[in-house]
């Protein structure tokens, strides 16, 4: 009976631990999600949000998957405004969440894994300037584009520089945030194999 005792409170003490872990990464990368849209920001569209969101999704699950980019985008809005267009900017990022969370990417091995998170955020960010210039021609309130599949087209055509921008960031972004994840990983699997080396001659 003790040893079951003992036993449960060791599963719980650890369950409470990684759930403090997954929040402290959820903070860190809201974090660098809010600084490289406002202080650190490096152009139009260029942003972590996308890669956040995908480790969150990747490493963490599903609600953290929702929660990083929601939060980033709800802190970084009421400094930076936003219009009606949060309809479309918040819901594609909700999208790209579960797309990574169902990419099953964290069963993969470390360059795999590396590869396959690039290539989901390329896509990720293709769809995401499909959705949002769709938005952005479907709530027009300055009648820049007439209703019409060329006013649609026309959208999209005026939306390539922020593709090429949102494209060169997530290319920057992605593999090298999911290298040092993936290294992090492996120094910590370093340590802890030296130390039961130590202890277990």
């Amino acid at each position: 009976m003790e040893i079951h005792k003992n036993v449960t409170m060791r599963q719980f003490n650890n369950e409470v631990m990684k759930n403090q872990k997954k929040l402290l990464a959820t903070a860190i990368l809201i974090i660098l999600g809010i600084l490289f849209r406002t202080v650190w920001h490096l152009g139009p569209n260029v942003e972590f949000i996308t890669a956040g969101t995908l480790l969150a999704g990747i490493y963490l699950g599903l609600k953290y998957a929702i929660i990083v980019p929601l939060l980033t985008l709800g802190f970084t809005d009421l400094f930076l405004g936003n219009t009606n267009i949060f309809l479309f900017t918040w819901s594609g990022y909700i999208v790209i969440g579960y797309l990574s969370h169902l990419s099953h990417l964290s069963d993969l091995g470390r360059t795999t894994k590396i590869l396959g998170a690039t290539s989901l955020g390329i896509i990720a960010g293709l769809c995401f300037y499909l959705w949002t210039n769709f938005g952005v021609w479907l709530l027009d309130s300055f009648g820049m584009y007439p209703k019409t599949l060329s006013g649609l087209f026309q959208a999209y055509i005026m939306g390539l520089p922020f593709l090429e921008y949102n494209l060169l960031g997530n290319i920057l972004f992605i593999p090298s945030s999911f290298f040092f994840v993936e290294f992090a990983k492996t120094l910590k699997a370093a340590k802890f194999w030296s130390i039961k080396t130590e202890n277990y001659p």
